[in-house]
């Protein structure tokens, strides 16, 4: 199965959710943990779908 990479901590997942959380709207892949972390309170969250490997 294909995996990929959490931006956040680095670690590889199988079930990765793609997001734009800072003020560039930047793409980027995050573990279910760091997607809770980043997107708490946060203005430029944006959600944009989920890779399941």
């Amino acid at each position: 199965m294909k995996k990929k990479e959490c931006e956040k901590c680095k670690k590889s997942f199988r079930m990765a959710f793609r997001a734009s959380y800072k003020p560039v709207k930047e793409w980027v892949f995050l573990c279910n943990d760091c997607l809770i972390e980043v997107r708490r309170d946060n203005e430029h969250y944006r959600y944009g779908g989920t890779f399941k490997g």
